[in-house]
C-alpha cells in the first residue's frame, strides 16, 4: 500500500536546467478605449514562428528570438486581429509597451447576452441544467466560445460532461460545494460586470490555480486592483424569467497610495415573467478592496458579495396536457387564490460571502496565492403536502382523459382540459382552503393541504494556496494545497397551513403499517404526535458534515518544438450524518451522529504539444483519477435514516484527446478526438412507487459509463469585415454496463432489495450529442450583425431504472404479442425530434471622449417562433407493467425551449 503512495509523489522531484541568455520581447495588451488589460490573447511572431499568450495582467514575454524586423500578429475569437511591426535587438530585451487591441462587436454583444444566459439557470438542479459560464468569455477556443452560447437553449454541455466536473475557482479559491459538487451561480446573479475577468483551462490542461478536472477549470478574479478606473452603467430588457435588470459598477483602479475599490449593486425583476404563474425578485451586491503594499511584493485583498432572490418555478408536464391547452409552456405550479397568481413552488436563496485573499510576489520568478472563504448559503423551496385528501396538482395523471376506461369520463375530463377552467386546470386554491375549513369543523383542525417549505443550507469555509516558480525559460513549477469544511442543513417547515390549525407530523405512507403500532408512523419518536405550526420544523432534520484536504503539484517544460507537462493529485474526504429526529421506521439509526466514511483518492495528468510551426500545432492530454462519491448520493434516505450504499467506493475517470490547432491570418480553429471512461458511478433517483404506495430512494452502484467524440471549430476571416464561424460535435454519451440498484423506501416496507438495472448501451439522457452552429458575422466602423443557424440532435429521455428491471417483465410472454409491445414500449428509450433555429443580432459600440464608451445590443434568438423544441424530459418512475394500458398510464415529462425571445442591451462606461 505505501509503495503505492511513494509513487504519487515521484513526480515532486524537479529538474532544473541551467540558465541561458537570450534576445527577448515583452509587452502587454490594453482593450481600446479602456484601460483594462487583455488576458489569454495570442501573440504570434510571424518570421521567428514564435507563438506566446498574456497573462492575467495582459502581459507576454516571447523568448529566443532571432534580430531583425519583425511582424507581431494579436488574434483571438474575441478580437480583431491586429498586427505590429517591430526591431528585435541582437542582444537583450525589447520592451514594446502597452498595445491597444479592439474588441470584436459580438463579442460585447455575446458578453451581454451570456450575462443574461446565466442568470436563467435553474437554480434547483445546478448540475443538470447549468450550460454558460464566464469561460465562454475568458476562453479563445473557436469551439467552446462558440457553443457555449449559440447552442445553451438547446441545455447542450461540452463533452456531455456534468458540471461536477467543471471547477470554479474565485480569487484563488474553489467554489464548487462539497456536497452537491457544483458550483452555485445564483450565488453570483446579477454581478456580471466583476465576474469576466479571469484564467481559465480547457478540459484537463496545465493550470495556473488547481489540479484541473476534466470539464475545466475557471479562477474568477474578483480584485479591486484588476479593474480599471471607472463606472459602468448596464439596463437591460428580455422576455424570459424576468423582463427587466440593472447593474451599476464603479472602479477606483490601483490609486498611487496602493489602494483599489471596487462597488456594485444590481437586480432583475419581474411580476410575471413569460412563462405563466413565474417572477422573478433579486437585489445584488458586491464590494471588493485591495491594498498593495510598498515594493509591490505583498497585496491583501477583501471581496463580499450576495444575490438574494425569489422567484416562482415551472416543472415539466405530459405531452397530452401540452396538448390539451395547446401551450407547451404550460406550468402546473400555479393557480388563482383571491384572483390574484399564486405559485405553490417558490424559491428563495441568499448565499452571502466573504473571500480574504493575499498574494505574495517572492522574487521576480516566485508567487505565492493564499486566499480563504467563508459562505453561507441558505436556499428553500415551498411544496404542497397533503394528506387524506385528493392530490391537488392539476395535471396528476388520474385527471388526464387517457386515464379514463370509460367514455363518459373521458369526455368529462376532455372537456374540463379544452374549456381551460382554470379551476380544473391549475391549483385550485380555494378549493384546498375550504377543505381545511371543513375538516376545522369535522375534526380538531388538522390540515389536509399545506404548503411546506424545504430548506437546504451549506455553511463553507475554504482554504488554498497555489505556488506559482519559473525556474528557468524551460521551465515552471505549480504546485497547492487545500483543506474544506462544510455542514449541509437539511429540513423542513410549515410555510402555510391554509387554514388549518396545525399539520400532524406523522408519515402518511406508513399508516397502512401502523397496525397498531404508534411508533411506525412517527417522524420523530422523541416528540410524538406533534402538531406543526406556521415556521416550525417538522418531517425531517439533519445536517451533513463534509471535510476535505488535498496536495497537488505540476511541472511544466517548453522548447522550441515541443512542449509537455504533467501534474499529480492527493486527496482526502470525509463526510458523515447527523439526525435530531428519531425515525418510527428506523429508530436505531436515524438519530444522532451516524458512521464517518473516508476516502483518500490520487489523479495523474500529463499532455505535450508538437509545434509543427508557429501556427500549426499538435497537442495530446491524458488523466485519470478517482473521485469519491458525493455526500448527496451516498446516503439512501438521508431524510430518515443513516444509511448508505455498502461497500461504496471512489468512481474511477480515464480520459484522453488528440487535437490539431490552426491559426493563420485568414483561418484559425481546433479539431479534436477524445474518449472518456467513467466507472464505479453513484447516483441516487427517487420517485413514487405506484405498487408500493410511497416514495422510493432508489441507488444506483458500479455504473459505467463512455464519452467519445470529434469536435470542430474554425472561424473564417473572408475579409476585414466579414467572418464565417463553424462549431460542431458528433459525440455519444452512453452507459457501458448494468449496474446494481438499492431500493429502500420511505415508509419502511422495502428494505435494500438488490436488482441488476439493465442499462447497458442505452444513452445518456438530458442533453444532445450532435450539434452545432454556423453563423456569419459583418463588422464596419464598430457596427456588427450576426446570424447563426444552430442545429441540435440525438437527444433523449432521462431513463427510469425502475423500468428497466428484469422482475419487472418475467411474466410477459413474448409470444403475447400485446404484452410484449407493452413491454417493449416500456423499455424503449425515446429520441427527440432534431431541430434548426435561426438567431439574429446587431450592435454598435461608440468610443467617446475620455476613454467613455456606450455599447448597444439587440438580440433576437429562435427567430422562426419554434414552440416544439424539447429541451429535456424524464421518464416517470411510476411503473404498472401488467396494465392494459401501461404504455400510457405513467408516460414522460418534458421541457419545451421557448418561442421567439428578445434581448435588448445598453451599458456605458465612464
Amino acid at each position: 500500500m505505501y509503495k503505492k503512495y511513494i509513487l504519487y509523489f515521484l513526480t515532486f522531484l524537479i529538474a532544473i536546467p541551467a540558465f541561458a541568455q537570450s534576445t527577448a520581447v515583452k509587452g502587454s495588451l490594453r482593450i481600446a478605449g479602456t484601460n483594462d488589460a487583455f488576458a489569454y490573447v495570442r501573440v504570434y511572431f510571424e518570421k521567428n514562428q514564435v507563438a506566446v499568450q498574456t497573462d492575467e495582467k495582459g502581459g507576454f514575454t516571447a523568448q529566443h528570438l532571432n534580430a531583425g524586423k519583425e511582424t507581431l500578429t494579436i488574434s483571438g475569437s474575441n478580437i480583431q486581429t491586429k498586427q505590429v511591426t517591430i526591431n528585435i535587438p541582437k542582444s537583450g530585451l525589447l520592451d514594446v509597451g502597452e498595445i491597444e487591441v479592439s474588441l470584436r462587436i459580438d463579442y460585447e454583444n455575446n458578453q451581454a447576452l451570456i450575462n443574461a444566459s446565466e442568470d436563467m439557470l435553474d437554480d434547483d438542479n445546478e448540475s443538470a441544467a447549468q450550460n454558460i459560464s464566464a469561460k465562454v468569455i475568458l476562453s479563445n477556443d473557436v469551439f467552446l466560445n462558440k457553443v457555449g452560447f449559440q447552442l445553451s437553449p438547446f441545455r447542450f454541455r461540452a463533452r456531455g460532461y456534468q458540471n461536477i466536473h467543471e471547477q470554479k475557482y474565485i480569487n484563488g479559491v474553489a467554489f464548487n460545494d462539497q456536497l452537491r459538487g457544483v458550483f452555485n451561480f445564483a450565488s453570483i446573479g446579477a454581478i456580471n460586470d466583476l465576474t469576466r475577468n479571469g484564467d481559465n483551462d480547457n478540459f484537463m490542461s496545465a493550470s495556473t490555480f488547481t489540479f484541473g478536472s476534466i470539464g475545466g477549470s475557471e479562477n474568477i478574479n474578483m480584485r479591486a486592483g484588476s479593474f480599471a478606473r471607472g463606472a459602468k452603467a448596464t439596463v437591460t430588457y428580455t422576455n424570459r424569467n424576468y423582463y427587466s435588470r440593472g447593474m451599476f459598477s464603479y472602479s477606483t483602479g490601483m490609486q498611487d497610495n496602493g489602494w483599489a475599490f471596487t462597488a456594485l449593486v444590481g437586480g432583475r425583476y419581474a411580476d410575471k415573467g413569460n412563462v405563466e404563474g413565474t417572477f422573478y425578485q433579486n437585489m445584488s451586491y458586491a464590494f471588493s478592496v485591495e491594498k498593495q503594499f510598498k515594493q509591490g511584493k505583498h497585496s491583501l485583498s477583501f471581496v463580499t458579495f450576495g444575490s438574494p432572490v425569489s422567484r416562482g418555478q415551472q416543472s415539466a408536464s405530459f405531452q397530452e396536457v401540452y396538448d390539451l391547452v395547446g401551450n407547451n409552456l404550460y406550468n402546473p405550479n400555479w393557480g388563482y387564490q383571491d384572483g390574484k397568481i399564486r405559485n405553490s413552488r417558490v424559491v428563495t436563496a441568499y448565499d452571502p460571502t466573504g473571500i480574504l485573499s493575499h498574494v505574495w510576489k517572492i522574487d521576480r520568478d516566485t508567487r505565492l496565492t493564499t486566499g480563504v472563504s467563508l459562505h453561507y448559503g441558505k436556499y428553500a423551496t415551498t411544496s404542497l403536502n397533503w394528506y387524506n385528501g385528493p392530490d391537488p396538482r392539476p395535471d396528476y395523471y388520474r385527471y388526464l382523459p387517457s386515464y379514463q376506461t370509460e367514455d363518459i369520463s373521458k369526455q368529462f375530463y376532455l372537456d374540463l382540459w379544452q374549456n381551460n377552467n382554470t379551476d380544473f386546470t391549475q391549483i385550485n386554491w380555494n378549493k384546498m382552503y375550504l377543505a381545511n375549513k371543513l375538516e376545522n369543523k369535522i375534526n380538531d383542525g388538522a390540515a389536509i393541504y399545506m404548503v411546506e417549505k424545504r430548506h437546504s443550507n451549506l455553511l463553507e469555509a475554504s482554504f488554498n494556496s497555489t505556488l506559482n516558480k519559473t525556474i528557468n525559460e524551460h521551465s515552471k513549477l505549480t504546485a497547492g494545497v487545500s483543506a474544506r469544511a462544510s455542514q449541509s442543513q437539511q429540513y423542513k417547515t410549515v410555510d402555510d397551513l391554509l387554514g388549518a390549525e396545525y399539520v400532524l407530523d406523522i408519515d402518511k405512507f406508513s399508516e397502512r403499517d401502523f397496525q397498531g403500532n404508534n411508533d411506525i408512523i412517527q417522524n420523530d419518536m422523541y416528540n410524538p404526535n406533534a402538531k406543526g405550526y406556521k415556521g416550525d420544523i417538522f418531517g425531517y432534520r439533519f445536517n451533513i458534515n463534509m471535510k476535505s484536504a488535498n496536495a497537488w503539484v505540476q511541472n511544466e517544460y517548453s522548447y522550441a518544438k515541443v512542449d509537455f507537462y504533467y501534474g499529480t493529485q492527493i486527496s482526502y474526504n470525509q463526510f458523515n450524518r447527523v439526525g435530531f429526529m428519531k425515525n418510527g421506521r428506523y429508530p436505531d439509526n436515524s438519530y444522532g451522529e451516524g458512521k464517518t466514511f473516508d476516502f483518500v483518492d490520487y489523479a495523474f495528468k500529463g499532455g505535450a504539444t508538437y509545434k509543427i510551426n508557429g501556427r500549426h500545432m499538435l497537442t495530446s492530454n491524458i488523466s485519470y483519477l478517482t473521485k469519491a462519491p458525493l455526500a448527496n448520493n451516498a446516503y439512501i434516505s438521508p431524510r430518515i435514516n443513516d444509511r448508505t450504499v455498502e461497500n461504496m467506493e471512489s468512481s474511477k475517470i480515464f480520459s484522453t484527446d488528440i487535437n490539431y490547432i490552426f491559426s493563420t491570418p485568414r483561418v484559425n480553429g481546433r479539431l479534436s478526438v477524445y474518449q472518456t471512461n467513467f466507472s464505479d458511478l453513484l447516483d441516487r433517483k427517487s420517485y413514487y412507487h405506484d405498487a408500493q404506495r410511497t416514495f422510493i430512494n432508489h441507488a444506483i452502484k458500479g455504473l459505467d459509463q463512455t464519452n467519445r467524440g470529434v469536435e470542430l471549430g474554425v472561424s473564417v476571416k473572408v475579409d476585414n469585415n466579414w467572418t464565417i464561424d463553424f462549431a460542431g460535435t458528433k459525440s455519444e454519451f452512453y452507459y457501458a454496463n448494468n449496474p446494481m440498484g438499492i431500493m429502500n423506501s420511505e415508509n419502511g416496507v422495502i428494505n435494500n432489495v438488490e436488482e441488476t438495472v439493465y442499462l447497458k448501451n442505452y444513452h445518456v439522457g438530458g442533453m444532445p450529442q450532435t450539434a452545432a452552429t454556423l453563423g456569419v458575422r459583418y463588422f464596419y466602423n464598430f457596427w456588427f450583425f450576426g446570424a447563426n443557424v444552430n442545429y441540435a440532435g440525438d437527444n433523449y429521455v432521462d431513463l427510469a431504472p425502475l423500468r428497466r428491471l428484469a422482475s419487472n417483465y418475467t411474466s410477459i410472454n413474448p409470444y403475447d404479442e400485446n404484452l410484449f409491445n407493452v413491454y417493449k414500449s416500456l423499455t424503449h428509450q425515446e429520441k427527440y425530434d432534431d431541430y434548426y433555429t435561426l438567431d439574429l443580432s446587431i450592435g454598435k459600440i461608440l468610443y467617446l471622449k475620455n476613454r467613455k464608451s456606450m455599447n448597444f445590443n439587440i438580440a433576437v434568438n429562435n427567430l422562426l417562433n419554434k414552440k416544439d423544441i424539447r429541451t429535456g424530459g424524464y421518464e416517470q418512475g411510476r411503473l404498472d407493467a401488467g396494465a392494459t394500458n401501461a404504455a400510457t398510464k405513467f408516460p414522460s415529462k418534458y421541457y419545451y425551449m421557448q418561442g421567439i425571445n428578445c434581448f435588448v442591451n445598453v451599458n456605458y462606461k465612464f
